[in-house]
C-alpha cells in the first residue's frame, strides 16, 4: 500500500523509541492501537491510543481522523456542578466513554501527516496533568477551545 502519511511501522517505531512504555496491541494496515502508561504528577494512567491513517483519497478533516485517546484506569472522574463541566475537554464516543480533546482541529496543530510519539502522546500527557490540577482545583489550566460534538456537527448539517 502506497501512503504519504507515516506508515503503522513508522508510527510504531517512534512511538517505541520515545515511549518505551506503549506497546502495539491490535493493528492492521491502516488502523493500531497502543497502550502503556503516562505519569504526569501523581498518578500513574494507563492509556489507549488509537488511530487510522486515511486513505489518500478521502477529505482531511483532523476532527474525525485525530487519533482516539483514552483513559483505560483509573478512571477519569467527573465534577458534578463544575464550572468547566463534568469533565472537561472529553468527547463522549457513542458508548458513553470519554475521548481526550487534546488540540484545536481548526489551528492545524495535528494533522496525519504528523507522528503521534511527537503530537499525541505528549499532548495526552499534558492533558493528564491539567486534569490533575482540575481534580484538585476546579481551574482547568490547559487552555484551548473545544469543538463541538461530532453528533452536534452531523446535526446542522
Amino acid at each position: 500500500m502506497v501512503t504519504i502519511f507515516p506508515s503503522i511501522e513508522q508510527q510504531d517505531a517512534a512511538i517505541r523509541a520515545a515511549w518505551p512504555t506503549f506497546r502495539l496491541i491490535t493493528r492492521t494496515d491502516r488502523t493500531a492501537t497502543w497502550q502503556g502508561t503516562l505519569k504526569p504528577f501523581m498518578l500513574a494512567y494507563e492509556v489507549r491510543v488509537s488511530h487510522r491513517i486515511p486513505l489518500v483519497i478521502e477529505r482531511i478533516d483532523p476532527l474525525r481522523q485525530q487519533p482516539e485517546v483514552r483513559v483505560v484506569t483509573p478512571p477519569l472522574k467527573p465534577r458534578r456542578g463544575d464550572a468547566e463541566g463534568p469533565l472537561p475537554h472529553v468527547y463522549v464516543d457513542r458508548a458513553g466513554d470519554p475521548v481526550l480533546c487534546l488540540f484545536d482541529h481548526e489551528t492545524g496543530e495535528w494533522t496525519p501527516f504528523r507522528l503521534l510519539a511527537e503530537t499525541t502522546i505528549p499532548w495526552a500527557l499534558d492533558w493528564l496533568g491539567c486534569y490533575e490540577g482540575w481534580r484538585a482545583s476546579g481551574e482547568w489550566s490547559g487552555g484551548g477551545r473545544h469543538a463541538p460534538l461530532l453528533d452536534e456537527q452531523e446535526a446542522r448539517q
